[in-house]
């Protein structure tokens, strides 16, 4: 199906195509990006591939300039209080970005402190603004979004039910489903030293944000088979029931960009567990970000059965998937006892998403929707619309 804008025409996505165009033809196109500032993360991902296919890319990024990362109590303290002048400290900068550097696409991920206000100035100055969302609920993410989504000419969302939730709750028809993707550089296979084959090796691992679902499913792989190594590594496991058996398996800290994608590959079978729903949305995950790192990393993942999943894979080639703890169990069971099928499933899982899934393939359908709009023509190549 394709979604109609009320602004300008959206062009549909051949989910087949394969084929990147070359990188003189971005050459001249002018990107600003709203970002993040961290190894492996979607916004600093999405800009390395926009300069890859020759666009004349530069960045802003949130953290610089609003403190929402710091930890201590006195800090967060701190942050709290300067939350309302940093934001507009940053909306000034943006302001000020577009107005030097005249992009003709102001690209924002996910942009929670991107104020409506900004969005309007840069916008009558000229650029088109898009965002790229990839959570869940737009109502989680701090005060400035649920305006801020009014303002932009495209949304992508990587929920194939977002577009459906921000029609039913903001009354937007600007949005159109595009999933997550890897990074060429920090996605891909290592070798690791003998130092992080102790730290990452391990039968089963996980790795994500703790949430009580998550909980649940792991302390069953503790309580029925304690003799796995079971590793598990994110943010928020303090939130653990206490004297819980899964407490000893988890490492109590996040690993990110290059660690991220060596942890993955030291483990045999890499968990893809999803989020639930949140207020806001009608569905919880049914794919992710991990469900494209991990096996562009070289690890065999083991994921949650959704339909979302098997739009991209073929479970029992090149993924394996559960849909309860039991079966969770089971997959474990056998995978383990197989070397040679977690191999290959895990070779077949690369290949999928290096053909299909690269965030220069995504990055490619954004700008190409773009030119399509600004040019009120068919795009020189099909723009992918997966929803």
């Amino acid at each position: 199906m394709v979604v109609q804008s009320p602004v300008h025409r959206h062009v549909g996505i051949d989910q087949r195509q394969k084929t990147l165009k070359a990188p003189g033809d971005y050459e001249g196109l002018k990107v600003l990006i709203v970002r993040e500032n961290w190894l492996g993360c979607t916004g600093l991902s999405a800009f390395d591939a926009c300069l890859r296919l020759g666009a004349q890319a530069n960045s802003i990024s949130e953290s610089e300039y609003v403190p929402f990362r710091w930890t201590s109590i006195s800090m967060r303290i701190a942050g709290r209080l300067l939350r309302k002048a940093a934001v507009a400290e940053f909306s000034r900068n943006l302001v000020r970005e577009v107005e030097w550097r005249r992009p003709d696409l102001l690209l924002v991920f996910k942009g929670p402190w991107v104020t409506a206000d900004a969005l309007q100035s840069t916008k009558r100055m000229g650029a088109k603004a898009y965002c790229f969302y990839p959570d869940v609920s737009y109502l989680v993410h701090g005060p400035y979004l649920p305006n801020a989504l009014r303002e932009y000419d495209w949304i992508f969302t990587t929920k194939s039910f977002g577009a459906r939730d921000f029609k039913e709750h903001l009354g937007l028809t600007n949005v159109s489903f595009l999933p997550h993707a890897f990074d060429v550089r920090v996605h891909r296979p290592r070798k690791p030293t003998k130092r992080e084959e102790v730290e990452y090796g391990c039968d089963v691992s996980f790795i994500g944000t703790w949430s009580p679902k998550k909980e649940a499913l792991l302390k069953q792989i503790a309580t029925l088979r304690p003799e796995i190594d079971l590793k598990v590594w994110g943010d928020q496991w303090g939130s653990m029931q206490p004297s819980t058996p899964l407490a000893r398996h988890v490492r109590f800290r996040g690993v990110h960009g290059i660690d991220y994608a060596i942890a993955i590959g030291c483990s045999k079978i890499n968990l893809a567990i999803l989020s639930e729903q949140r207020p806001g949305s009608s569905s919880g995950d049914l794919i992710t970000s991990r469900t494209f790192h991990i096996p562009a990393s070289g690890g065999l993942m083991l994921h949650e059965r959704t339909p979302d999943l098997e739009r991209y894979f073929t479970p029992g080639e090149d993924c394996a998937c559960f849909s309860n703890a039991e079966e969770m169990i089971q997959e474990i069971d056998r995978l383990l006892a197989d070397q040679g099928l977690r191999q290959s499933m895990a070779v077949q899982g690369k290949a999928r998403v290096e053909a299909e899934h690269s965030w220069d393939h995504r990055m490619a359908m954004i700008l190409d929707h773009f030119l399509s709009a600004r040019n009120d023509a068919p795009a020189t190549r099909r723009i992918l619309e997966h929803g």
